[in-house]
């Protein structure tokens, strides 16, 4: 029983969903872009779950969204409609703030603020897989480590 109780844990620590990987992935960039330059670039390849359908990665700042923010950066309201009563029991202040949003679905994570943090909400649409590249804005001090990338996601 306890053989495969270990194996089950095993297996699903290698099934992260679709905003741990990009965390992951971000955390990779963060590690890459700290000894370069301000102003430096890495690219990000997100796969998502669905490489029929649309997504939208929404990387949140400390500050939190509202339902007009979101739509004042960009979003379709229709989107918006749709994404935010899902994200009304996240609290968008206290961690959970990397989401995807997919085939009506979401995933999120706080991960990834333990190395790189965004000064506004960052959007991203796409279909398939997608290139993002990450930009550094600044290196700060934070809590949960020595310095954290501050950056920008296009």
């Amino acid at each position: 029983m306890i053989v495969l109780i270990v194996i089950c844990l095993t297996s699903c620590s290698f099934m992260r969903d679709n905003a741990v990987n990009l965390a992951y992935n971000l955390e990779a960039a963060a590690k890459k872009l700290k000894s370069q330059e301000i102003g430096s670039e890495f690219v990000i390849n997100f796969e998502p779950k669905d490489s029929e359908a649309p997504f939208t990665v929404l990387i949140f700042s400390e500050k939190g969204v509202t339902f007009n923010e979101l739509i004042e950066k960009g979003l379709d309201s229709l989107l918006v409609e749709n994404i935010f009563p899902h994200l009304s029991y996240i609290d968008l202040k206290n961690r959970a703030t990397l989401v995807v949003y997919q085939n009506e679905t979401i995933s999120f994570t706080s991960y990834y603020r333990r190395f790189v943090d965004v000064t506004t909400t960052q959007i991203i649409n796409g279909k398939g897989d997608t290139d993002i590249l990450v930009k550094t804005i600044g290196v700060y001090p934070r809590e949960f480590s020595d310095e954290v990338l501050s950056i920008e996601l296009q």
